[in-house]
């Protein structure tokens, strides 16, 4: 979309100005206040309309309609986006509100330095801030200066940095860290840095909420593929333990009777006892001793695939992130329809997530409420 401001109105001759109503030809795109052309009564160019001599936007106007350029770093962008991939700048055009968001919206007050034409009248920001004028901080004066001319110093890294301290052109699998960080968008500062190291080093670290969740955190990433596997591998071994332990419990208590334990001395196997009901139990058929052990082994099994996946975890997400974004770029060669496209594809799937949690409860609690049933 064209900027208008500062451009003539083909009728009263008057600059437009931010606030203006206008209008524009449907034919030719001139642009006229909203009054002007209701007193033209239509387009002056109309005679014009389809030839060489009709109205054409300014050559500034053009190439700020193909591209949106940083109020504070001049960075230019796509004509889409709503933030500046440098320096995180709101490209809206309203002020920044703290770190809402994983794309850098910042705020003075959290940590990113005003520049210079925040405060167009004044050397220095308003009271309460901390920054000096061009973000340097008035605390570092050197003592008797000039209070309108700030010490040059070395400057503040933000508070809070979306990427991690990656640069937002980094490669990670040849895919822009940048772009990366908009697949990912929840928790970026944590996963961009993880990638990075992975990328340059080999370093590989290990993901607790992968190691707790296993395929529940790969859905909600938006793994499906993998995540359903292991999530139907880990509730089919935790189903096959309940079903082992309620089978055997009955001949367990039995077991015990006879070794003349209490059945509330559960824990007490090794102890008191427990020669002569381990001596009963290997006296039980072959498949039925199996069924008494098959629960341990089936949760060695369980905890070891949780070691895997804590350990494997980041690697899969990051080669699964940097796939996505390429299949984006070649199904999208427009820079506004990727950053949508990167937005609905990437990111996290929370419903499905509380709906997990749901599920496992209701597992993990249905056979205790029907016992007491």
């Amino acid at each position: 979309m064209i900027d208008y401001t500062g451009i003539q109105c083909p009728v009263c001759g008057k600059s437009f100005g931010k606030d203006d109503d206008i209008v524009v030809c449907p034919e030719c795109g001139a642009p006229y206040h909203r009054e002007c052309y209701q007193k033209a009564g239509h387009c002056i160019y109309e005679e014009k309309h389809g030839t060489p001599e009709a109205w054409q936007p300014p050559a500034s106007a053009a190439k700020d309609a193909e591209e949106k350029r940083c109020p504070r770093c001049g960075k230019p962008n796509a004509p889409g986006a709503l933030f500046c991939d440098h320096c995180g700048m709101s490209l809206t055009g309203e002020p920044p509100i703290g770190p809402q968001n994983n794309y850098g919206q910042f705020n003075s007050r959290y940590g990113a330095p005003p520049s210079p034409t925040d405060f167009p009248n004044s050397q220095q920001p308003p009271m309460g801030n901390t920054w000096g004028a061009y973000g340097q901080p008035q605390q570092n004066r050197p003592e008797g200066g000039n209070p309108q001319q700030p010490f040059q110093g070395p400057p503040i890294p933000f508070l809070f940095d979306p990427l991690g301290g990656v640069p937002a052109d980094e490669k990670i699998n040849g895919v822009p860290a940048g772009d990366v960080a908009k697949f990912v968008q929840a928790n970026t500062s944590y996963y961009l840095p993880v990638f990075a190291n992975q990328q340059k080093y080999g370093r590989r670290r290990f993901n607790f909420c992968a190691f707790l969740c296993t395929g529940g955190w790969m859905l909600y990433r938006k793994q499906y593929k993998l995540g359903a596997i292991l999530t139907a591998v880990m509730a089919a071994i935790y189903l096959v333990s309940l079903y082992c332990s309620t089978v055997t419990s009955d001949m367990i208590l039995q077991l015990m009777s006879q070794a003349g334990m209490d059945s509330n001395q559960a824990a007490l196997y090794l102890t008191f006892n427990a020669e002569q009901f381990w001596q009963l139990l290997f006296q039980e058929p072959p498949e039925r001793v199996a069924l008494v052990f098959l629960p341990l082994a089936l949760r060695v099994v369980q905890l070891v695939i949780m070691v895997v996946v804590g350990f494997k975890a980041n690697r899969v997400y990051m080669n699964f992130c940097t796939k996505k974004v390429q299949a984006v770029y070649q199904g999208f060669p427009e820079p506004s329809d990727r950053e949508l496209q990167l937005r609905s594809r990437g990111g996290v799937n929370t419903p499905l997530a509380v709906c997990l949690m749901i599920a496992y409860m209701m597992i993990t609690y249905a056979p205790m409420l029907f016992s007491l049933g």
